[in-house]
Parts: C-alpha cells; sequence; structure tokens
C-alpha cells in the first residue's frame, strides 16, 4: 500500500491545472485548457485516491484516467502548437483528439507511450517553428522538452527510490504545464501582430 503523502504531488498538478485552465479559458485557448482539465482529472483521481486510503480500489481508475487523459492532454497541446485556431476548428480537433485516444486506449495500449512521445515531439517541432505570439514564446518548447525528459528518465526510474521517482515526475508534470501555459497566453498587444 502506497502512503497518503503520494496525494500531495497529485495535488500540484491539480491546482496548476486549476489556475492554468483558468488563464487560458480567459484567453481564448479553449483547446489548451481542455488539455489542462485531462491532466488535472487524471491527478484528482490520485489525490482521491491516495488521500482517501482507497489505494486498491482506484488504482485500475487511475491508472487508465492517467493514461487516457493524459494522452488526450497531450494530444490537445500538440494539436494547439500545430494548429493556432485559437477556436477555430477546435471542436473538430478535439474529436479527432478524443477517437485516436480512445482507440489507442481500447485497441492499442502499448502504443500508449510511443503516442505520447510522438505527441511531444511534434508540439516541440511546432513551437520551434511556429511560435505562440505571446511575450515569453520560448516557455513553450521548454515546458514541451520538461515534459519529454520527465516521461523518458523520470517515470519509474531504476534509479531512483520509488517515491522520490514518483513526487519528482508529478512535480515536473505540473511545472511543464505551467510554463506550458504562460508560454501560450497570447497577450492583447500580440494578438494583433501575424504570426510569424
Amino acid at each position: 500500500m502506497m502512503p497518503a503523502h503520494y496525494a500531495l504531488s497529485d495535488a500540484f498538478i491539480v491546482l496548476v491545472t486549476i489556475f492554468a485552465g483558468t488563464a487560458l479559458r480567459q484567453n481564448g485557448q479553449n483547446l489548451l485548457a481542455f488539455a489542462m482539465a485531462c491532466f488535472g482529472i487524471a491527478a484528482a483521481v490520485g489525490v482521491v485516491r491516495f488521500g482517501g486510503g482507497l489505494q486498491d480500489e482506484l488504482a485500475n481508475l487511475h491508472s487508465g484516467a492517467s493514461q487516457f487523459l493524459g494522452l488526450v492532454g497531450t494530444l490537445a497541446v500538440a494539436s494547439a502548437c500545430v494548429f493556432r485556431g485559437g477556436g477555430r476548428g477546435d471542436a473538430l480537433r478535439l474529436g479527432i483528439i478524443l477517437s485516436v485516444a480512445g482507440a489507442s486506449y481500447v485497441f492499442a495500449r502499448p502504443l500508449l507511450a510511443p503516442f505520447f512521445i510522438l505527441a511531444l515531439v511534434i508540439a516541440f517541432i511546432a513551437a520551434i517553428a511556429r511560435p505562440f505570439s505571446s511575450q515569453q514564446r520560448w516557455l513553450v518548447p521548454i515546458g514541451v522538452v520538461i515534459m519529454l525528459a520527465n516521461a523518458l528518465f523520470i517515470r519509474r526510474a531504476a534509479w531512483l527510490d520509488e517515491a522520490v521517482s514518483w513526487h519528482l515526475y508529478h512535480v515536473l508534470v505540473a511545472l511543464a504545464l505551467a510554463v506550458l501555459a504562460k508560454g501560450m497566453i497570447v497577450t492583447e498587444r500580440n494578438m494583433r501582430k501575424p504570426l510569424a
């Protein structure tokens, strides 16, 4: 049984996604706000699981929510980096994202991690090639790199203690989401400028 302190780093993700998602929503970045909600919901299940002493009862729900919603959120971030709709086409892209993630989760679960990594690589390339028109446009590729390195080197790292790996992974997810949100918020002054 995992101790209750495992809920703390999940709670950190929940807090970050609430603030980041709200700020993105107010900025008209609905798809990105949805991505934050996906990460936040998966983390909230973890908070209830560990904080409520329901480790065994919610293990499958937490794992499934983390995998499915993590992929949905990551695909939404990649989509926002590639297509700068600012609301135009978000519903169609969200439908495609949910379909791809759902099909992957049901029929090709071993491919979830490679899809997650691929989505982050695409987001990184798009963030470099087509930077957001925010004052801190360099934050988007940095946030993506944090998520990518975190997924490759920290998650379930054999060279770290299990609790350290868990907390470090979740804190870095929260940091990456905060950095991404800050870099993706388009300032009003920059909204009128054409994208380079």
